[in-house]
């Protein structure tokens, strides 16, 4: 695949078929993503690629940990609060949360159907593989950048095995879950999840796609007529 056909087809998807991904088609992801760029190379990832069993663990404790602590009830570290959003990206955001909803026929005002909508967040969607992004603290803020890169390389890259992914910065509501279950130290900073599998074509959920700002309406071109 065109690294251009993967960037173009690559969506969030947010229903996922009952079909496994063989653990040697993530290594061999992964492998493409590790050459991202860092700096000074420090490479500042680490990621947990989980699947069958201890899949369905973490789902089972995840859950557990969040009927004691709702979602959004905690403070999140390296997120803006979404009443600090100033235009045009409050408006972004609000317009392609609007259109999963009304993909999925929710309207605004259904409470319960959302709330149902975010749950499967915890389910990754139905994708059989579930990837956790972390990073150690001393390395934060200045390398979140260079993970960001990293998880960018993975889900084009997942694309050359016609998969499809979908970032959750939701896992941070239930980080103390994952530490436990993963055994991940507690001065390495959880920073994301990703679902990762083969996407359902035929769901409502995966006919969104976000529009892109041109490329005029973020770029300033200077110096290149002289």
């Amino acid at each position: 695949m065109l690294l251009a056909d993967a960037i173009h087809s690559r969506i969030s998807a947010r229903a996922f078929l009952d079909q496994p991904v063989p653990q040697e088609t993530v290594r061999q992801i992964l492998d493409l993503a590790r050459h991202a760029p860092s700096g000074s190379n420090m490479q500042p990832w680490h990621v947990h690629a989980v699947s069958g069993k201890q899949l369905d663990r973490i789902v089972e404790e995840s859950l557990a940990f969040a009927e004691e602590h709702p979602i959004g009830s905690q403070e999140k570290e390296f997120q803006t609060p979404a009443e600090n959003f100033i235009q045009p990206y409050k408006s972004r955001r609000y317009e392609v949360g609007m259109g999963l909803y009304d993909a999925l026929g929710i309207e605004r005002k259904d409470k319960v159907r959302r709330n149902e909508q975010l749950m499967q967040n915890f389910y990754f969607f139905g994708a059989p593989v579930g990837l956790f992004f972390s990073i150690h603290r001393t390395l934060m803020p200045g390398q979140l950048g260079d993970l960001g890169i990293f998880m960018g390389n993975v889900m084009l890259a997942a694309r050359q095995f016609d998969l499809h992914t979908c970032a959750q910065g939701f896992w941070q509501d239930v980080q103390p879950a994952l530490h436990r279950v993963l055994d991940i130290p507690e001065d390495y900073f959880i920073f994301n999840g990703m679902a990762l599998g083969h996407i359902d074509p035929e769901h409502p959920a995966n006919s969104l796609v976000s529009g892109r700002e041109e490329v005029d309406a973020f770029c300033q071109f200077a110096g290149f007529d002289e």
